[in-house]
């Protein structure tokens, strides 16, 4: 029989596909608004951090986005972006860490994928999932791309430094605009501010010394028997 906590990780695996596959459009981290700023890869060691709100319920945490590693491999390098996310009030943390080739938010660029909640154990997701993963349901149609028009420029606060954003509008099929203000200091995608009609992120700080926060060996999650 396997265990309580086998499939736990076995159900959030499973959540992962299909999470990933409802939203095609942007190949998104389940809990993670889309990020429309330009994707560039950093040096190992970058980071931003985030406040990410849910406007509907008010739900807060502390989103932090950065790349903690790299490998060679036949293709290309790869390296190893982990989105860490913390409850403010409870401190809870929940870690996922892929291995990738390039933007996160595009299907097929995802290598490995590790996570770990809270105080549990890391686990690996097997290749079979991850399979299932980095491959497009046939019947879905590539989205188009969203509208954009710019805003201007903007100066934008964040800490004690004061960054001049590009201010962009996005607007995709029947859904309602996104706002978005950038700067290329900022790693990763760029985002200082973000406002969705669901979700808010606002840039906490950046930098360049980020760490993994998974110091363990991760478990290969086995498949299911008959599968």
């Amino acid at each position: 029989m396997r265990s309580s906590k086998y499939l736990l990780c076995l159900s959030l695996a499973i959540a992962v596909v299909f999470i990933v596959q409802a939203q095609i459009t942007s190949a998104q981290i389940p809990g993670m608004p889309k990020l429309y700023g330009e994707f560039k890869m950093p040096e190992v060691g970058a980071y931003a951090t985030y406040k990410v709100v849910q406007t509907e319920n008010k739900v807060e945490r502390i989103t932090k986005l950065s790349i903690v590693g790299a490998e060679k491999s036949k293709e290309g390098d790869l390296y190893w972006y982990e989105v860490a996310e913390t409850n403010p009030k409870t401190g809870d943390v929940v870690i996922v860490k892929m291995l990738i080739s390039g933007n996160p938010q595009e299907i097929g660029t995802i290598q490995r994928m590790i996570m770990k909640s809270g105080k549990e154990a890391a686990t690996e997701l097997p290749a079979e999932i991850l399979a299932m993963i980095n491959i497009a349901p046939p019947d879905t149609a590539k989205p188009a791309k969203p509208k954009m028009k710019n805003l201007g420029t903007v100066k934008v606060k964040v800490g004690k430094e004061t960054l001049e954003c590009a201010h962009m509008q996005y607007t995709s099929g029947d859904e309602a605009a996104t706002e978005v203000w950038t700067n290329v200091k900022v790693p990763l995608f760029g985002v200082v501010k973000s406002t969705a009609a669901t979700t808010t992120m606002e840039l906490l700080e950046y930098g360049t010394d980020a760490v993994t926060a998974i110091k363990e060996e991760a478990e290969v999650l086995p498949m299911p028997e008959g599968k």
